[in-house]
């Protein structure tokens, strides 16, 4: 039993076993007139006023977790051990009262300081319900390229209500947890790499003095890279010998260090693989926190066929019946055109699609190729149109003086014909969202073989579109593969709609745990993290209402 158990055990049993009703409306009445001030703070800590009014006044103002005698629940001491370990979560024990509630429990000895347990222990735990379900802050809050995301809804207060009433409060509150399947795992990697930090990290690994290490070179610094590897599995050998030589086995664990982290997995030590090995463990744990709570902002479902496009690894994946059946490499948007996180679904595909030239690209992209080459837009058969009207008529291009026109090319709708040349290739897929976004193909297929592929101006290109049209099309038998090829021999432009339902995620983590255990890690490319720590640090101590979490 805990100390915090024990005390609470002596507070129950010396409680005055001829605890009236007198105590209770006591109390009642010391709640309601709480209550009826604007303070928003007890015990000099920050609530969330209005969604703690609804709770007492659906009860008459009774206490929550003390008993008619006055003396704390048994619920209580479950419950603030729970709050206390709140960070196993991701979360942060501060922002649910922990220590202060833990430190005044022992002296709640009038009414006032019984009160002040009641109300701070139901703010905290409907935060810490709203919190683990649907995440700490609402998405729009950290940045506007989560405008689409909805977490699923809570009713905190109803749970707060029956955590407090029942024997074992923690399998209550365990209904917030997230149902992803990815959350669990993800969630014992949070609790590795604490350990890690606690045992002092890993050592950082020196500069090689020669621009890559390559197998059979000798350095001083390997032994060095030898230690930082044992620290996270990588190499399995003799993490303190002193030999200098990079052998086949501290190959090996190199190669496996990069593929967890998105890197070539060859070998050759560069400034990429380097700067990954030196990432701080404590920076790790940022991105594990980071990514459980978007995990919470995801839908329970993803649905029986889905797609998942996680940007930070470039990659898509095509599921049925909850298996991958596709795999492939994206291009996504670059860090100045952010590809957004949305669920969405496929409504339909279009065979060799027409490109309207968005406003914001034809200034900043095409204005200034159209400055250096006015027979630009002719041989990439681009046509101009006076106007955005259906009707609008067509320019001649040779006729346009692109430098007087300057940004009034936004005036103008540019229109690149349907072929192999086209920006979006022989295949479009679309997805409803409010982003304009899109699944595409490309003809820059080269792309594709980078590592870093944040290369689009937002939409994702995908790595093999004839195969996801085989997957997206599936049932929709007057459409197979030879029809849809021969439609694309035509040149003309085809709407295909899809008849079986496929829903797409477009995510962003950059921590998770693969299938076969191991904690795979991305480079933070759009800053995602950085934005929503931040976002936290700021948050934590601010009073935030339980409604922004649902």
């Amino acid at each position: 039993m805990t100390r915090l158990a024990r005390l609470l055990l002596v507070l129950f049993v010396l409680a005055p076993a001829g605890a009236s009703a007198q105590e209770s409306e006591r109390l009642s009445a010391a709640i309601a007139a709480r209550l009826g001030s604007d303070d928003r703070a007890v015990s000099g800590r920050p609530l969330d006023l209005a969604a703690v009014r609804r709770v007492y006044a659906e009860r008459g103002s009774r206490p929550l977790w003390l008993a008619a005698d006055g003396a704390p629940k048994p619920s209580v001491a479950p419950v603030l051990e729970l709050l206390r370990a709140a960070g196993a979560e991701g979360l942060n024990a501060a922002d649910y009262h922990a220590d202060a509630l833990a430190a005044a429990l022992p002296d709640a000895d009038t009414d006032a300081e019984r009160v002040a347990l009641d109300l701070l222990l139901t703010d905290a735990v409907m935060k810490y319900a709203a919190h683990l379900r649907a995440g700490r802050v609402p998405p729009k809050a950290i940045s506007p390229d989560y405008a689409d995301v909805k977490p699923p809804s809570i009713d905190a207060a109803a749970l707060a209500v029956r955590a407090a009433e029942t024997a074992d409060p923690r399998a209550v509150l365990a209904e917030a947890m997230p149902v992803r399947p990815e959350y669990a795992p993800l969630r014992a990697a949070l609790a590795r790499f604490r350990a890690l930090e606690a045992s002092g990290g890993w050592p950082a690994v020196p500069a090689f003095r020669v621009a890559k290490l390559e197998p059979g070179m000798r350095n001083p610094a390997v032994p060095a890279l030898r230690r930082r590897l044992a620290v996270t599995g990588e190499f399995e050998g003799d993490a303190n010998a002193t030999a200098d030589l990079y052998d086949p086995a501290l190959r090996a664990a190199v190669e496996r260090f990069q593929a967890r982290h998105g890197l070539l997995a060859d070998g050759v030590i560069g400034a990429g693989t380097l700067a990954a090995l030196n990432v701080p463990v404590g920076e790790r744990i940022g991105q594990i926190v980071a990514s459980l709570e978007r995990l919470r902002w995801m839908p329970d479902d993803f649905g029986l066929r889905h797609l998942v496009v996680n940007i930070p690894d470039y990659s898509l994946k095509a599921v049925e019946d909850g298996a991958p059946v596709q795999e492939m490499r994206v291009i996504v948007g670059t860090k100045a055109r952010r590809t957004p996180v949305l669920s969405s679904s496929i409504g339909s595909i279009i065979l060799n699609p027409t490109w309207t030239m968005p406003v914001k690209l034809a200034k900043e992209d095409y204005l200034p190729k159209l400055l250096k080459d006015p027979g630009y837009l002719e041989s990439h058969g681009i046509s101009v149109f006076a106007s955005w009207s259906a009707d609008a008529p067509r320019v001649d291009t040779r006729e346009i003086d692109w430098q007087s026109l300057g940004g009034g090319i936004g005036k103008l709708r540019l229109r690149q014909d349907a072929g192999p040349g086209n920006a979006l290739g022989r295949v479009k897929f679309n997805i409803a969202n409010d982003f304009d976004v899109y699944l595409h193909d490309t003809p820059e297929r080269w792309k594709f073989e980078k590592s870093m592929r944040a290369l689009s101006s937002g939409c994702v290109r995908v790595g093999k579109p004839m195969e996801l049209a085989d997957f997206v099309l599936a049932g929709t038998t007057e459409w197979p593969p030879e029809r849809r090829q021969r439609q694309i021999d035509t040149r003309e432009t085809k709407t295909v709609a899809v008849k079986r339902p496929v829903a797409v995620h477009i995510v962003y983590q950059t921590a998770w745990v693969d299938a076969a255990g191991t904690v795979q890690f991305r480079e933070d490319v759009y800053g995602r993290d950085a934005e929503m720590l931040e976002t936290f640090a700021r948050r934590s101590t601010a009073p935030q209402r339980v409604a922004e979490m649902r």
